[in-house]
């Protein structure tokens, strides 16, 4: 059986048999308004034929253990939410297939601005995809985000650790909220309390249940980790007690 959504001529189909797929439009009609929800639905998703363009998904109480949104355009909001049994996300792709430098910019850079993949147990920062491989936050390229929620999955340190010339300490990448709850016992908080110590999140912070408020001084910080380690230790043993 497949199960087929259209609305305002724009056609959907997807192998899953037990799903519940909503397509709704703005008056304009534009594919770029578009909101996609799915829940309920069992078997993986890899792909969606003929949608190539959406404002926003929501994807929630589904019992697949793959999502790949790869060829799919999001232009605002990701919401993956109470999906028990996901275990691999692949991110959206500026270009499928092909290899590009890390961090994208230009128009390959993503437009989403709200980011909240919450209450998926069996996800960790592993099995997170972006380019065909497992990829840290800022490999992803995300520089302009209203709130970025990650919680309620086995997420590891690292996923924040600096790589390939990122972040750049005189950026904002986070304007209203950001959010990090991990299962892993063993997460440490240091360096993003550091990273939001020096302003580059903005508005609501918390990490593991703490927060951390940003200070006015201005630090001059290496991006690569091993320089980075020496110079914020001091800053760093500050900002956990806090």
């Amino acid at each position: 059986m497949r199960l087929t959504a259209s609305t305002a001529g724009l056609t959907i189909a997807d192998s899953c048999t037990t799903s519940t797929i909503s397509l709704q439009a703005q008056p304009t009609n534009d594919a770029g308004q578009i909101s996609l929800e799915i829940t309920g639905c069992s078997n993986n998703i890899s792909s969606f034929p003929n949608l190539h363009t959406v404002a926003r998904v929501n994807l929630y109480r589904n019992s697949f253990s793959e999502l790949n949104l790869a060829a799919l355009h999001i232009t605002d909001q990701i919401h993956i939410a109470d999906n028990p049994n996901l275990e691999r996300l692949v991110l959206p792709d500026p270009r499928p297939g092909q290899t590009i430098s890390l961090p994208p910019t230009g128009t390959d850079a993503p437009a989403w601005t709200d980011v909240e993949i919450v209450d998926n147990p069996r996800l960790s920062t592993d099995g997170i995809v972006y380019q065909g491989s497992s990829a840290n936050f800022w490999a992803w390229g995300a520089r302009n985000l209203s709130s970025f929620v990650l919680s309620g999955g086995n997420f590891h340190s690292d996923f924040f650790y600096p790589s390939a010339g990122q972040p750049d300490m005189s950026h904002v990448y986070v304007t209203t909220s950001l959010v990090v709850n991990s299962t892993d016992p063993t997460y440490d908080c240091g360096y993003l309390n550091a990273l939001r110590y020096n302003g580059l999140f903005k508005g609501n912070y918390t990490c593991q249940g703490r927060t951390v408020e940003p200070s006015s001084p201005a630090y001059s910080l290496s991006s690569s980790r091993n320089s980075l380690l020496g110079v914020l230790a001091a800053m760093v043993c500050f900002v956990n007690l806090l």
